[in-house]
């Protein structure tokens, strides 16, 4: 997911490269700026229960306290993020494992 997003990131730094009108390269710059945010959160993220339930504290309490709609956008992308990894690394732990014989 990270890798996705920050492909996504280059290709609006080429768009910003290639316009002209200084309103859209705003616009295309915010964008980019808040992928790679995304980016980099979602990337950062624990692979363990202990330190995803953590994680997912710490983004409720900054969702809680964010001051603009952008702000919650990404942390509320960022949380939903941790939630599915959790999710998955839960199911993952609770999964019979099974044995090859040699």
């Amino acid at each position: 997911m990270p890798e996705l997003l920050r492909a996504e990131v280059a290709r609006l730094h080429q768009a910003i490269k290639a316009t002209l009108d200084l309103a859209a390269k705003r616009k295309l710059a915010e964008r980019a700026l808040e992928l790679a945010q995304k980016a980099e959160a979602v990337a950062a993220l624990p692979d363990d229960v202990e330190g995803l339930y953590a994680t997912i504290a710490h983004y409720r309490h900054m969702l809680r306290g964010a001051d603009n709609e952008a702000k919650r956008r990404l942390i509320g992308e960022v949380l939903k993020r941790a939630d599915d990894r959790l999710q998955q690394t839960n199911r993952q732990e609770t999964q019979p494992r099974t044995h090859r014989v040699a």
